[in-house]
């Protein structure tokens, strides 16, 4: 059975938000916003590599590379070492900007 895409009111269901006032650290509330906006994108690319990479690991294992396979993965702990590392220097040079910014101010 192929995946279906969720209809709106499932999405809506998933898609959590905070309650409350959302806290601002900025001068400017429309740079958190975007910030927001980015790391969720970020966020969402770290996910896609790694479905990726479980695409490649079932695929080297000679096993179907289907959405059911997907899902069920585990990885083992070497794998998931591999992604932590990647996961490590991906948000390093994501945040690079920032992180030498700060470095500067030490």
């Amino acid at each position: 059975m192929a995946a279906t895409e969720p209809d709106s009111a499932e999405l809506e269901t998933r898609i959590r938000t905070a309650k409350g006032q959302r806290p601002f650290f900025f001068d400017d509330p429309n740079i958190d916003k975007l910030l927001a906006m980015f790391l969720a994108l970020v966020s969402e690319v770290a996910v896609l590599r790694e479905r990726v990479d479980t695409h490649e690991r079932l695929t080297d294992a000679g096993a179907a590379a289907n959405a059911a396979n997907v899902d069920a993965y585990e990885a083992t702990d070497t794998a998931e070492a591999e992604r932590a590392e990647w996961r490590a220097a991906y948000v390093a040079r994501v945040m690079r900007i920032i992180t030498d910014e700060l470095d500067r101010l030490k």
